[in-house]
């Protein structure tokens, strides 16, 4: 087991600021310049409602939606109003906004109307925002997104988590429920408008994530100093729930034109309902007309909830980043990647763990992978200028070290695992596509081996001769080795010996150094695997043959790329 990380204990850090009142959780993060941009955007506000609807339809929308208790924020989004900076306006200037609209629409429609639903602004205005009845269509995840109560699970997790990061992305998962209301609120003004026969379509309106998320996403930047950026690396994600209303699409099972099929299954000894996915839901409420709605639906238009929204706790995550490099490994104790079989280590450490662990202090990560052009057994020794590889290093909290730094961790690394592993010229790799060159390097690339061997016969001249004279190169086939068949498909395979060179020492032992195409597994090229790499180096010269130790000299790979 690892030991307890530095940042593994970051949740204890004390926060500045607390949630100390109820009416805390009501204090809203807003842009103070928006007020006026409502003033001096009137104009175009009023256009993009009318490129949508008619006068009659605008005051049905707003009439019907203030008639069952819903938010400002969803009724620009149901009058089409796509500037989103409208949307972080307080309650009281927008709903302001949408009595202009509906006074405005009305002087040309029927003016006695204008002062039937005066009422309904009044009473919403006077409420304390805590008092005020919950939203049908948003269930006040939207009338609610720029305030404290909303900000703050991901305001501590930002702080307890220490990201050291400039900008943000988010992911949001809202609930269910949201999808039902929204629909029966579209079938519902539908109905009122064939009513009193003014057409009305509403086949467009600004979903609520388009403006959940940005409006979010802005006063978190302002909480934070982060820049909310839709291509940011560091991504918050965080899902809502509303447990009110989380069965309410059930009734389209009983709809046969909406073709929404739920299975129960049972998991961990519990039974629950697969199926229900929002792309299924949203998909079965889109077959199904308005009138079957109606008929089925008993929420048409939606009843009024007792309960806002719930939060998941938010997850907070960094892109993988890329460090790359090469390393020498100078012991034939230790592998590539940790040795694990039925839970016992078999090696006592690795080239992964003796970089990566030092790399995981520096970025304060979450794990890392070591991707190595190839690999060599434990028993083989890395020697040369270096095996490339790079590092993935998955949700770093320090994505951004300095180039200093990273120096300290190699020269770190050096120092302490002196007689191991050795790595060099470690960089950051900014461009990704720059990784392919290393898998690309695994099969296409030459590699220098040198190997002691041993022979069944006394090595002379003739024999060092015998070999010699294959110096220029020849092919060998080999058939997927008896040692990894257990984790590579059965094949022929043909290779490429670039050249070989022997020379003799005492009795039965000479050196090899060959240069060959990657991929060739040279074990078996010098004992010839039972007859299944033709030819071998027994075949070559007819006795039989045996590696002692080998050593990988070089990889014939420009990496990093400078």
């Amino acid at each position: 087991m690892l030991k307890k990380r530095l940042w593994e204990t970051d949740h204890d850090l004390s926060l500045p600021t607390r949630i100390s009142e109820e009416s805390d959780k009501w204090k809203r993060i807003r842009c103070d310049e928006v007020s006026q941009d409502i003033e001096n955007s009137y104009e175009d506000i009023i256009k993009q409602i009318s490129h949508y609807n008619n006068d009659e339809t605008t005051s049905i929308i707003i009439d019907t939606m203030l008639n069952s208790k819903c938010c400002a924020r969803c009724i620009l989004r149901f009058l089409n109003v796509h500037d989103y900076k409208m949307y972080s306006a307080s309650e009281e200037a927008l709903l302001k906004l949408i009595s202009r609209i509906r006074e405005d629409v009305l002087k040309s429609t029927d003016p006695k109307l204008i002062s039937s639903t005066e009422h309904s602004f009044t009473e919403i205005l006077s409420c304390k925002p805590q008092d005020k009845p919950i939203c049908i269509t948003c269930f006040d995840l939207l009338y609610q997104a720029d305030t404290i109560e909303c900000i703050w699970p991901i305001y501590q997790s930002i702080l307890a988590h220490n990201f050291d990061v400039k900008d943000f992305n988010l992911s949001v998962s809202l609930p269910t429920g949201i999808l039902v209301n929204n629909h029966s609120m579209i079938v519902w003004i539908r109905k009122m408008c064939n009513d009193l026969k003014v057409h009305c379509s509403l086949e467009t309106l600004v979903d609520l994530k388009e403006t959940f998320k940005p409006l979010l996403g802005w006063s978190i930047g302002k909480q934070t100093g982060l820049v909310y950026k839709g291509q940011s690396q560091f991504n918050i994600s965080i899902e809502y729930s509303h447990e009110e209303t989380q069965r309410n699409h059930m009734f389209l099972t009983k709809i046969p034109s909406a073709e929404f099929g739920m299975k129960k299954t049972r998991v961990k000894g519990k039974h629950i309902w697969t199926g229900d996915s929002r792309p299924n839901i949203s998909n079965a409420l889109q077959k199904v007309s308005d009138e079957e709605f109606l008929k089925m639906c008993k929420s048409c238009p939606p009843f009024s909830v007792k309960e806002r929204w719930k939060n998941k706790p938010p997850i907070l995550e960094h892109a993988t980043i890329y460090v790359g490099g090469r390393y020498n490994k100078f012991s034939r104790d230790i592998s590539q990647t940790p040795w694990i079989i039925n839970g016992i280590k078999l090696a006592p450490t690795s080239v992964s763990e003796c970089i990566g662990e030092k790399l995981r202090e520096l970025f304060r990560c979450d794990d890392y992978n070591i991707v190595p052009a190839g690999r060599e057994d434990s028993n083989v020794r890395m020697l040369g200028n270096g095996r490339p590889f790079f590092m993935e290093i998955i949700n770093p909290r320090n994505p951004f070290p300095s180039k200093e730094a990273l120096n300290d961790v190699q020269e770190e690394i050096n120092k302490e695992y002196t007689d191991l592993v050795r790595c060099q010229r470690l960089t950051m790799i900014t461009n990704k596509q720059d990784l392919s060159i290393i898998k690309e390097g695994e099969e296409t690339k030459t590699k220098t081996y040198s190997a002691l061997v041993w022979i069944s016969k006394k090595v002379t001249p003739e024999v060092i001769d015998e070999i010699n004279k294959f110096h220029d190169g020849f092919t060998i086939k080999q058939r997927t080795p008896i040692r990894v068949l257990q984790r590579r498909s059965p094949a022929v395979r043909t290779k490429k010996i670039h050249y070989i060179f022997a020379e003799q020492m005492e009795d039965n032992f000479l050196t090899l150094r060959m240069k060959t195409e990657a991929g060739t597994y040279i074990k078996e090229f010098i004992h010839g695997d039972l007859g299944r790499t033709v030819p071998s180096l027994g075949d070559m010269i007819g006795c039989h043959a045996d590696i002692l130790a080998l050593d990988v000299l070089e990889v014939d790979l420009e990496w990093p790329i400078q």
